[in-house]
């Protein structure tokens, strides 16, 4: 079973269905669910997907505040992070529930993704009750994703991969530096940033196990990706130097955004 926990538009359901996985997915945006129900009206009726159309918060059982941004993925009960970037968004009332009720009802699954605007640090906070999945993916926080992390390690993770969203490559210790100086040039670089070379990046396509992924998914499964998993220390470290790289920049981010993908017990070997 695997948990797509920020359904959005059923890009990564889908992949995961096509992998063999029985999904529940989860999805704040009742118009998302809508559309999801009828893209996946066969695996529904097959019994292997589960839509569940509510939010995770601080606080369950209430209709709270949800900002449906015009860029579909950046939707938030965070009326900042909805209209970043200057997109715009309209305000829903949304049914919330704590994740614990949903691994409560549907069972701890062997993968886990997490991609909920602001709010993906409450998953890992109610892991600690229940076994842990096998695999698991996290968007990382430009912030403060060294604290993810280190929730990670103290829930039993030990193999970290770090990837970029916008072309599924992984940063690690070898190729860092590299990073660090191409966006370090490609500042001086005019819509290097915002609409030129880096933002090209995404559209890069992947294929894997038959598969195509779409631009804005979130790829292969985390044992799926090429190389070797790493270790917290590393990781902790790539995290902060892309940090700082944001900081030097003053670029709040650049266009790049990572996800951490963590394992129990990696097959691959970790250097």
């Amino acid at each position: 079973m695997a948990f797509d926990v920020g359904m959005n538009n059923g890009d990564d359901t889908a992949y995961y269905l096509h992998r063999g996985f029985k999904v529940v997915a989860v999805e704040a945006n009742p118009s998302l669910c809508v559309m999801a129900q009828q893209r996946f009206a066969d695996a529904i009726d097959e019994h292997r997907l589960i839509i569940e159309n509510v939010g995770i918060a601080e606080r369950e059982g209430e209709e709270l505040q949800f900002w449906v941004s015009d860029h579909s993925e950046w939707s938030s009960f965070d009326h900042g992070n909805a209209t970043k970037n200057m997109a715009t968004a309209i305000p829903i009332g949304v049914r919330t529930v704590y994740f614990r009720r949903l691994l409560e009802k549907h069972g701890v699954p062997y993968f886990l993704k997490i991609d909920i605007e602001g709010n993906d640090r409450l998953c890992l906070q109610d892991l600690c009750h229940f076994d842990r999945p096998q695999l698991l993916s996290i968007e990382m926080s430009h912030d403060d994703g060294g604290t993810d992390i280190e929730m990670l390690a103290n829930l039993g993770y030990r193999a970290f991969k770090c990837v970029r969203q916008n072309d599924f490559a992984e940063i690690h210790p070898g190729n860092i530096e590299r990073q660090r100086s191409i966006r370090r040039r490609l500042e001086h670089v005019p819509g290097g940033f915002a609409g030129g070379p880096l933002r090209r990046l995404g559209h890069r396509q992947l294929t894997m196990n038959g598969w195509r992924f779409p631009r804005g998914s979130s790829g292969p499964l985390p044992d799926e990706f090429c190389g070797h998993w790493i270790e917290r220390e590393e990781v902790q470290s790539i995290w902060h130097q892309l940090r700082t790289l944001d900081l030097e920049l003053l670029s709040n981010g650049t266009g790049e955004w990572f996800d951490i993908h963590a394992a129990l017990d990696p097959c691959g070997r970790l250097v």
